[in-house]
């Protein structure tokens, strides 16, 4: 079901279960830069309809909205983020599920200290913990500039979104294979002016080198944590993204697969069975952080 809900400045949007029973293992999955909640669909559709689920649109993103402020940083997701887990009643996460960017704010999530909130596992899908491709800075990264990212230039890039081929041009450069309502999806989302402006912030403040000094705090051992790498993403290309995880997170476990990096829509069922048997190790392990 859709939800909607004010924390502070930011009214949030998204997909929710009717509840989360104690009994019941729970989800919340977080889309990626320029995302939002209809890129975890096929992956939805294909999981136990039991596990009770949390999909945000991320602030800046899709429906959900900021008011009166842009702050769009990894530390800034993840404080905005835990005050919507605890509006929810949510103290307990068995599985953390982020695909790119939204695997870096899972972790920035993970990282935070004494917040009351157990997270028995995290799961990085395609995570961005490289830098952003040529493509995609190409295309987007002129309006960082504080010159041109003004709001006129904003709106003309959404307008021109779809009319250009643009969001079909990125979409392609992902290296998946995602079907048409996914795709149509796209198209609206980067037709929305708000929507482009929050992904331009959330890349501008992105701080990658220092998400990755504060990786190894991870407190793994009571934490399990899965990443899912795939060796044709031409977006967090393996060869670029392996030695970060060996050397960063050496006892995480990393399943390599292909498809792209859109894996959730391209690899569903793949995606679906990796965060169920993750959430079947917290929840028989009854660990967290």
């Amino acid at each position: 079901m859709a939800f909607e809900r004010r924390c502070g400045e930011t009214l949030w949007s998204g997909w929710r279960s009717a509840e989360f029973p104690e009994t019941a293992a729970t989800l919340v999955l977080l889309h990626g830069t320029g995302g939002a909640r209809h890129s975890w669909r096929p992956v939805l559709e294909r999981l136990d309809p039991a596990v009770g689920v949390l999909i945000p649109d991320l602030p800046g993103h899709g429906a959900t909205r900021c008011e009166g402020h842009s702050r769009h940083g990894l530390d800034d997701m993840a404080a905005e983020l835990l005050e919507l887990l605890r509006a929810e009643g949510l103290g307990r996460i068995d599985c953390l599920a982020g695909h790119s960017a939204g695997a870096a704010v899972a972790l920035a999530l993970a990282l935070r200290e004494r917040t009351g909130l157990r997270i028995g596992s995290l799961l990085g899908i395609a995570p961005s913990l490289v830098p952003p491709p040529a493509l995609y800075t190409m295309m987007l990264g002129p309006l960082l500039a504080p010159l041109v990212g003004s709001d006129l230039s904003v709106t003309a890039t959404a307008a021109l979104a779809c009319s250009t081929g643009l969001v079909d041009r990125l979409l392609a450069s992902t290296g998946s294979t995602i079907d048409a309502d996914q795709r149509e999806a796209y198209r609206l989302l980067f037709g929305d002016s708000g929507h482009v402006r929050g992904a331009i912030h959330f890349m501008a403040a992105t701080d990658l080198p220092g998400l990755l000094e504060r990786l190894p705090r991870l407190p793994t051992q009571s934490l399990a944590t899965g990443f899912m790498v795939a060796d044709d993403d031409p977006w967090i290309p393996a060869h670029a993204l392996l030695p970060i995880l060996a050397t960063r997170m050496p006892g995480a476990a990393v399943e390599r697969l292909r498809g792209g990096h859109m894996l959730p829509e391209a690899t569903p069922q793949r995606v679906a069975a990796a965060i169920e048997s993750l959430m079947a190790r917290a929840r028989a392990n009854g660990s967290g952080t």
